[in-house]
């Protein structure tokens, strides 16, 4: 596996900066979402949370312990997330659906 530099890859994050991008860590895990923020060490992406995600439903009608309303659990829709530079592998572009 090809590994960039970490100004290699700050500045191919600044070059998609708002746009649906696919991360590819060192780790080996793929992660897709939109670039809103960037600074010397890190990369910010709003991520989706996917419909198989989103249709576990919790019983009680509108009672969730830990926050929540209607049956459904917080957080639900999107999450921030924070990737140090040196984590990103490869970054590439996705179409929007």
């Amino acid at each position: 596996m090809n590994t960039y530099s970490k100004d290699h890859m700050y500045n191919l994050c600044k070059k998609h900066m708002k746009q649906y991008v696919l991360v590819e860590t060192t780790q080996g895990d793929s992660l897709q979402g939109v670039i809103v923020d960037l600074d010397d060490e890190h990369i910010y992406l709003v991520t989706p949370v996917f419909q198989e995600q989103q249709r576990q439903f919790y019983p009680y009608g509108g009672y969730y312990p830990y926050g929540g309303y209607y049956g459904y659990p917080p957080g639900v829709g999107l999450r921030r997330l924070i990737l140090p530079l040196t984590a990103i592998a490869a970054l590439s572009l996705l179409p929007w659906y």
